[in-house]
């Protein structure tokens, strides 16, 4: 099976899970992609949107629902939270449109501002905003680099699948590379 024909089956499902493993390095993959042809643009942006809004959600309304139940399990939830919660409550709109551009924050963030009781309605309509300006921005940089790509170098075909399994192949360590410091700082916990 070419890599073309991969991306035709599998790719946008690719988009949609890696956005939830690693969402700005696989959006820009995907914008890459897009830009030389073998993802259509819309349906990246759609995709790469409702993963991106929908993990989010997840994390709120599991924070939301099992808060009192994380705080009771895990000390570390318990230690940090009433901080936390000031923390959101004096900056929310900015800190809940802003945190998914910190590296890793997509998943532990969201379960905070669910324990922090901010309604399901707002964060939800500022978590769509949010997801949608994030998913142009990120699409955008993975778009206009494959055009300076074309620039730089003037048969990209013969290289793109290389950079394609190069790209993937640095999503993937990045994802374990983070579940390995996680497990770490989590094992120190008292």
């Amino acid at each position: 099976m070419s890599i073309e024909q991969w991306l035709d089956q599998y790719g946008y499902w690719a988009v949609f899970c890696g956005v939830f493993l690693e969402g700005p390095i696989t959006l820009a993959l995907a914008g890459f992609l897009a830009h030389q042809g073998y993802l259509n643009i819309f349906a990246v942006c759609a995709t790469a949107f409702v993963a991106t809004f929908m993990v989010v959600e997840i994390g709120y309304f599991i924070g939301l629902v099992a808060g009192q139940y994380l705080q009771a399990r895990w000390p570390f939830w318990r230690r940090n939270n009433a901080r936390f919660s000031a923390l959101i409550e004096r900056h929310k709109p900015l800190f809940i449109m802003g945190f998914r551009y910190f590296s890793g924050s997509h998943t532990v963030i969201p379960m905070a501002i669910g324990m922090g009781r901010i309604r399901p309605a707002y964060f939800s309509a500022m978590n769509a905003i949010s997801a949608a300006l994030w998913t142009l921005i990120y699409f955008l940089v993975g778009y206009f680099f494959g055009h300076a790509f074309e620039l730089l170098i003037e048969d990209v075909k013969r290289h793109e699948k290389t950079i394609a399994l190069v790209l993937v192949a640095v999503i993937i360590i990045i994802h374990l590379a983070r579940r390995w410091i996680f497990r770490r700082g989590a094992a120190r916990q008292p």
